[in-house]
């Protein structure tokens, strides 16, 4: 079983009275404003941010693009109506009287449906198109989900982790700072010289230079966090939590089928696939004909023998449209939409590839932190005991302020080591899994 490294910022503030379990990290999050627990990290950005908002709505437009291309295979009804005043009129001589041929007033009122019966699959497919677009923007919320989800983890993991190494660098600083109060009652005492003190002086500005570096990063993985939580700048976000592990089957084999089946990277990319091949279907059917129905009843006046008087009419009939030429515009969309077939489907196989080696290398990785951790624990324990042992032969005048300097190193450097072999089995640990397309959500 891996070594659990507690939070230095945790153990403060629980005091030392609550363990690393799930009871205490839920203690730890109701007493420190603003702590969260990485599962809470992660369902709160989903919650919140715009980008999956985005993915969501993308969603619901594409379900209305459904509908529209669904609505060609409901009959059109259009009302019309119209009046217009003409003068003079045309009238004719018939036998010494005047005969009107149009009337003056003309009114015309109609209600006409316009229906295509046939058109050889072409609104058929154009439909399949529109539902492959929707599918890929389903596909493309669980694709956001997922990147959101581990880029949150990843800043959430580098928080806890840059905050520890500011706290075993503060350790140093003040282990150093209590042996240089030795060295200066030593100087005092004539049993050291001043090079002994200046010597821990440097070691001391040195360790601090490398506590502004780690503070700096800390502070951006911070401004990363709150950036994804939608939190103010003046918000102290507090991750709550350890780099425990579970234990995971490393069988590449097995690992590289399941990450084929439910990446959803990948899933994003056969969609489009198949969307550029209902691409291609469509585009051959832009010559086919196309057959109409067309149906209108209404009212008009106009008609003899009393061209003012308004009676009912009707216009039914059918029309085809077929296309006779176009030049190369059908043959030419057609080798488009074929080329972006051939394009999606390069796509496809040069993201398995990638998925496969991801996986490959997260596997590796994973064995390897777990292999370091073993030898890190051994390396801390040691350098604790040299540390202690040079400590001795110091005050016994046996070894030099160096000599003590050099342990003090040493046990820092093993036990920033250790902790960045715990962070770093953490780390690979969720790359395999994000290489596999687990849901930690």
């Amino acid at each position: 079983m891996n070594r659990i490294i507690p939070l230095a910022a945790a153990a403060t503030l629980l005091s030392g009275a609550l363990p690393c379990t799930p009871l205490g990290v839920a203690l730890a999050a109701q007493q420190v404003p603003d702590s969260m627990t990485v599962e809470q990290a992660v369902q709160r950005v989903l919650a919140t941010h715009p980008a999956m908002q985005e993915a969501q709505n993308g969603v619901a437009a594409s379900a209305a693009r459904v509908q529209v291309r669904q609505s060609v295979f409901t009959p059109a009804v259009v009302a019309d109506g119209s009046y217009s005043r003409i003068g003079p009129t045309p009238t004719l001589n018939f036998g010494g009287e005047p005969f009107q041929l149009f009337p003056a007033d003309n009114w015309d009122a109609s209600v006409g449906i316009h229906h295509t019966i046939e058109d050889w699959g072409r609104r058929k497919t154009a439909v399949e198109q529109a539902q492959s677009f929707e599918t890929t923007a389903t596909s493309n919320v669980d694709y956001v989900r997922s990147r959101l989800a581990y880029q949150t983890i990843g800043a959430f993991y580098a928080v806890l982790f840059l905050r520890q190494n500011l706290g075993v660098q503060d350790e140093e600083i003040a282990a150093l700072g209590q042996h240089l109060e030795i060295i200066q009652g030593k100087v005092e005492a004539g049993t050291a010289t001043n090079f002994d003190a200046l010597t821990t002086q440097v070691r001391i500005a040195t360790a601090k230079s490398q506590r502004v570096d780690i503070a700096n990063a800390l502070e951006q993985r911070r401004i990363e966090l709150r950036d994804l939580l939608g939190m103010p700048a003046d918000t102290a976000v507090q991750p709550v939590g350890d780099f425990s592990v579970d234990s995971t089957d490393l069988n590449v084999d097995s690992l590289r089928t399941v990450a084929l089946a439910r990446r959803p990277d990948l899933k994003l990319a056969r969609d489009a696939e198949a969307s550029a091949e209902v691409g291609t279907r469509l585009a051959a059917l832009a010559n086919k004909p196309a057959l109409n129905l067309v149906l209108s009843v209404g009212a008009k006046n106009g008609y003899v023998p009393d061209i003012n008087q308004i009676k009912a009419d009707f216009v039914a009939g059918m029309s085809v449209q077929l296309p006779v030429w176009q030049g190369d515009r059908t043959s030419s969309q057609v080798r488009a939409a074929e080329a972006d077939v051939t394009t999606a489907r390069s796509r496809t196989t040069t993201l398995e590839r990638s998925i496969t080696t991801a996986v490959e290398q997260a596997v590796a990785a994973v064995r390897a932190a777990r292999e370091k951790i073993a030898t890190t624990d051994i390396q801390v324990e040691q350098a604790t005991q040299a540390l202690a042992l040079a400590r001795t032969r110091y005050q016994a005048g046996v070894v030099t302020n160096l000599d003590v300097l050099d342990a003090e190193t040493v046990l820092s450097e093993a036990r920033l080591v250790q902790l960045r072999a715990h962070y770093d089995l953490v780390r690979t640990r969720y790359q395999l899994r994000q290489a596999t397309g687990e849901k930690v959500w």
